[in-house]
């Protein structure tokens, strides 16, 4: 089992994703999201959490509908 990097202060995340409504991908787009030193890589699933909300609150849908088809590390 490989251990994860340490994460540097300040360090954000970028993520690619898709709006689906009833199957289809209706709309898709990009985000950037800036981690502070206590939050960077504690949690992967807030972090999921996190970059789909703030994607669902751009195109005003639920956070449900988004599906991330790519994170990094920036």
């Amino acid at each position: 089992m490989s251990v994860p990097e340490r994460v540097a202060a300040g360090s954000g995340y970028f993520a690619d994703y898709e709006i689906y409504a009833m199957g289809e991908a209706i709309a898709w787009g990009q985000i950037a999201l800036g981690c502070a030193a206590d939050d960077a890589g504690r949690d992967p699933a807030a972090l999921i959490r996190r970059l789909r909300q703030a994607a669902a609150d751009q195109h005003g849908v639920a956070p449900g509908e988004i599906r991330l088809r790519q994170v990094c590390r920036l």
